[in-house]
């Protein structure tokens, strides 16, 4: 009897679980928009441990131009598929870059550390990212706290490698965090608006959560560029 109550109570467990994943996929996370392609050609994805497994040779064929991938996350988070991801797209020969999503109630100094240590000895093609946005973050430090250690994050980062740091937020996370305060850095932005509303200039701009790939085990973000081809040769180039 005993067994039975315990095997009961796993399958409702497991039926909650499972409901509140198919509400996560099909409810809370937007499904974006569809953008003109004939004014922004260039299409990319972005992706993580949720994506599953990916034939990057297959997305190459399919016209996938870009990829951006995570790395890891806070103070000691690192991707498990990063290192599987980086040698697949380098196989392929699609452009690529790496992003860290940004904890605000972690130091900025010590999530540095564990960026540089996990894209250390790698080439990229395309610019580092420091992923900024509220959504699943603590909120719990002040704005000016958080606007401080994401200074941190990317003055060191620039001691450390010499490069700069492109920003990616939402729009709320733009006017919130970045426009007063780094408006020296490129943006990636994500919006579900036909055009971004922010008042400076954008790089990439990832436009669905919902992308649906047969090269893919799950849906990837959907980004574009911000020209057409002849500036984006241009653009990797550089």
């Amino acid at each position: 009897m005993k067994n039975k109550v315990i095997i009961g109570l796993m399958i409702i467990l497991f039926a909650i679980a499972f409901g509140i994943f198919i509400i996560y996929k099909v409810i809370l996370v937007p499904s974006g928009i569809d953008i003109d392609k004939t004014k922004y050609p260039i299409t990319g994805i972005d992706v993580s441990h949720h994506t599953g497994k990916i034939d990057f040779q297959k997305a190459k064929d399919q016209k996938i131009d870009f990829v951006y991938m995570k790395s890891t996350e806070g103070e000691y988070f690192k991707d498990k598929t990063f290192e599987n991801n980086f040698k697949g797209a380098k196989e392929s020969g699609i452009p690529i870059g790496a992003y860290h999503f940004f904890r605000f109630n972690k130091p900025g100094k010590n999530q540095v550390k564990n960026f540089i240590s996990s894209i250390k000895g790698k080439t990229f093609e395309l610019p580092f990212v420091l992923d900024i946005e509220d959504w699943g973050n603590n909120t719990s430090n002040s704005k000016e706290e958080i606007i401080n250690e994401i200074n941190v994050f990317i003055t060191s980062f620039k001691m450390e490698t010499g490069a700069d740091l492109m920003i990616y937020t939402n729009e709320n996370g733009y006017k919130k965090y970045i426009a007063d305060s780094f408006s020296d850095n490129n943006i990636w932005i994500c919006s579900f608006n036909k055009k971004p509303n922010i008042k400076g200039k954008w790089t990439f701009w990832q436009h669905s959560h919902k992308g649906k790939y047969d090269f893919a085990d799950d849906l990837v973000d959907v980004n574009t560029f911000n020209g057409n081809v002849a500036d984006w040769k241009k653009y990797l180039g550089k």
